[in-house]
């Protein structure tokens, strides 16, 4: 049996990033293990270390977030062995982005740090943009909204420069987001469009399938509910295919919004209650929260204030642990105003 060279190890996690991007989970993931195991044997730890980094990013994307810090801290571990700046400072990145996910604001902010300084060493100009991008993401949470789009112009800028355009389409959603958060909803719109414009010519799935859902709650915000619920049911169709719990889990939120909007309060509860047992094991505490602030509104638009409440009492509480203070301000006003 001849043995397999570093070549071919390389060769399968191109493909694997390829499926990735189709939105071929399965496929990716399976590729990634054909590669590891080549790499089991051999000395090119760089590689072994993106490979398993890339891998968790897969899992990552799909909900699975245990299952992705494992592979970060296993990548984490042989950057360390083979003394890689860059794979060093990518694996404390992507340990942050769980940290954040988590909830973990401290550690997250921690571990970017040590990102930022590995990456300065290392020179890796994508990789501080990157970095840049995601304290963006952990101030808009923080309610500190004109230093979050300093964040995102500067990751921008850069990405722009660089014509790195999955880049681009990454910062583009975030500061979308940001846009619809402000109620500044025709920037949000253009921003947004454009993001989904580059992901499609890229033939990039799963960017694509974020940034339908993110502009399907921009069409809500602007009573546009026709365009918004096709927009949902995209997103929600090309997330289930590939097994992304989290976009399914948010395209169910948005839909039961969807449905409060028009009235149908009981088939609100249905969505809300099948995307709160979607939720389960993503480990997301801001989606999470969300879905109880959705919750609540709609319990109260039932008329049952007693089921507002207890689900408002748990948003504030995840609202505050993630540091989304002005989310939590808005939801204490709201159980003010239920009848004692």
């Amino acid at each position: 049996m001849t043995t397999p060279n570093p070549g071919d190890a390389r060769g399968f996690i191109n493909l694997a990033r390829e499926a990735e991007q189709r939105g071929d989970t399965v496929r990716s993931l399976r590729l990634y293990d054909d590669a590891l195991s080549l790499l089991a044997d051999e000395t090119d730890l760089p590689l072994l270390a993106d490979a398993l980094r890339w891998k968790g990013t897969v899992h990552r994307e799909q909900g699975e977030t245990e299952v992705a810090y494992r592979c970060y801290k296993q990548s984490l571990v042989h950057a360390e062995a083979c003394g890689s700046l860059n794979a060093r400072g990518a694996a404390y990145n992507c340990l942050a982005i769980v940290a954040q996910r988590r909830g973990n604001l401290s550690e997250s902010e921690q571990l970017y740090a040590q990102a930022s300084e590995l990456a300065s060493k290392a020179g890796d100009v994508r990789l501080l943009s990157m970095i840049e991008q995601n304290l963006g993401v952990l101030l808009n949470m923080r309610g500190n909204h004109v230093a979050a789009e300093a964040r995102y112009s500067s990751s921008l800028g850069s990405f722009d420069g660089a014509n790195d355009d999955e880049a681009v389409s990454w910062v583009l959603n975030n500061i979308g987001m940001l846009y619809t958060k402000l109620g500044h909803y025709q920037r949000a719109i253009e921003t947004l469009e454009r993001g989904l414009a580059i992901a499609k010519a890229r033939g990039d799935a799963v960017v694509e399938s974020i940034l339908t859902l993110n502009l399907a709650e921009v069409w809500v915000a602007v009573g546009k509910l026709d365009l918004a619920e096709h927009a949902c049911r995209v997103s929600f169709e090309s997330a289930s295919t590939r097994g992304d719990h989290l976009t399914v889990a948010g395209a169910l939120k948005c839909r039961a919004r969807i449905e409060r909007e028009r009235g149908a309060f009981d088939a609100s509860i249905a969505t809300l209650r099948i995307a709160i047992f979607e939720a389960e094991g993503l480990e997301d505490r801001l989606l999470q929260a969300e879905m109880l602030r959705e919750f609540g509104q709609t319990s109260r638009a039932l008329g049952n204030p007693e089921e507002a409440r207890l689900a408002w009492r748990e948003a504030a509480e995840s609202f505050e642990d993630v540091g989304a203070r002005h989310e939590a301000a808005e939801i204490n006003a709201l159980l003010a105003s239920l009848p004692s």
